[in-house]
């Protein structure tokens, strides 16, 4: 059996809760080392830490798919998948028909994305080691959802840096790739093979609701508005006009229909779609005067590596500065970081920055977070990605 011998003063991390081992944490390998099948992980004195994968090409070079000395087969893989459909039981299901199924490190499947959009599920498997067992994860979890169909999305990133065939398409069934989703009392249509992460975002989901609630009879921007989905929200809880902004033009044309599809019983407030880079248009409408009641800014993620927090930083900074200057007095500012690197205390941090700059009071009226079926690992600061701060300029 091959094994995997972890330095000293190394292994209190892993017992600890942390699934993930790095290059320097390997003190040795010891047997033959066959890519698609698990090592086990020992201290320096021998006692095992449990199995996982081992590939030397990326930083982390294993993820602990189980803290036992237990084979890695279909079955544990159809246990893991069952403990984490069990486990969104337990939380308020969500008002809609699309979720996730299986957060990678978080459900104990590293490397297993799984999102449901309907009766179709989508996979995206981010390690070589669950990229080879990719068509078999999909039947499992068709088996265990019910699901008719299973479409793969790559991911070219994880690809190169793990080494593994990024292809595409249909594990099991054949569907549209285009399809539509309901979200409480919206209806969105996702691409599946084009759209951002498996087709849309759907960490963001009760924070949409929580947010539109406080939408009706206000003017609303929704900067980085993708395809609309906070403002179709806002729009259908009753603001009386909207304005979004997103630098893709595909996703402002998706915008626009679900922006009009999605109309309140009254016929609700006008819209208005710009495609145009966030940044730019926030200097715009405050260079012009534009006054807004409610301002929504959920940007992309401003970095994904450590040395470069500085700049995200200075890139959260300006874009809460902008918005500051848009808010009427007693406006709201929803205002959001999907970077983990820039977690809760950091990202107020930030804000607080910002409304120094800007000489404007703020309260903090809630907080916010990832949806409740993307589950964070406590050992693992990395599952907690996504923050977020609803603020009140203060008359």
């Amino acid at each position: 059996m091959t094994r995997l011998i972890l330095r000293p003063a190394r292994a209190h991390r892993i017992r600890g809760g942390h699934p993930w081992i790095y290059r320097s944490d390997v003190a040795a390998l010891e047997g033959p080392w066959d890519p698609d099948e698990a090592v086990t992980v020992c201290d320096p004195d021998g006692r095992v830490l449990g199995r996982g994968f081992y590939n030397p090409r990326p930083q982390i070079v294993c993820r602990l798919v189980t803290r036992h000395d237990e084979p890695v087969d279909d079955a544990l893989l159809r246990r893991r998948l069952e403990a984490a459909a069990r486990l969104r039981r337990t939380r308020p299901p969500p008002d809609g028909d699309a979720g996730r199924i299986a957060f990678s490190d978080a459900d104990a499947l590293p490397g297993v994305i799984l999102d449901r959009y309907g009766g179709t599920l989508v996979l995206q498997a981010l390690t070589r080691a669950m990229a080879g067992r990719a068509r078999r994860l999909a039947e499992l979890a068709a088996e265990v959802t019910g699901a008719a169909a299973v479409y793969r999305r790559g991911d070219p990133t994880a690809a190169a840096i793990e080494g593994f065939d990024d292809a595409e398409g249909w594990l099991l069934g054949t569907d549209r790739t285009v399809v539509e989703i309901r979200e409480g009392p919206c209806r969105f249509t996702v691409d599946l093979a084009g759209g951002q992460k498996t087709g849309f975002y759907l960490d963001q989901r009760e924070n949409r609701a929580h947010v539109a609630g406080h939408a009706a009879g206000r003017a609303v921007l929704d900067a980085f508005c993708y395809t609309g989905a906070f403002a179709t929200w806002a729009r259908r809880q009753g603001a009386a006009s909207v304005v979004a902004v997103d630098s893709s033009p595909d996703a402002t044309r998706q915008a626009a229909a679900h922006l009009a599809a999605n109309a309140p019983a009254d016929g609700g407030g006008p819209f208005e779609v710009v495609t145009a880079n966030a940044f730019d248009a926030l200097r715009g409408l405050e260079r012009a005067g534009r006054q807004f009641d409610l301002v929504i800014l959920d940007p992309p993620p401003f970095t994904r590596r450590r040395t470069a927090i500085d700049a995200a930083l200075r890139g959260y900074k300006e874009i809460n500065l902008r918005a500051l200057r848009c808010l009427r007095p007693g406006g709201l500012l929803a205002t959001f970081s999907c970077s983990h690197h820039v977690g809760p205390g950091l990202f107020e941090e930030v804000c607080r920055a910002a409304t120094e700059d800007v000489g404007r009071p703020v309260r903090l009226v809630e907080t916010y977070g990832q949806a409740r079926d993307h589950p964070v690992l406590l050992a693992v600061p990395e599952t907690r990605y996504l923050t977020g701060l609803l603020l009140e300029a203060v008359e």
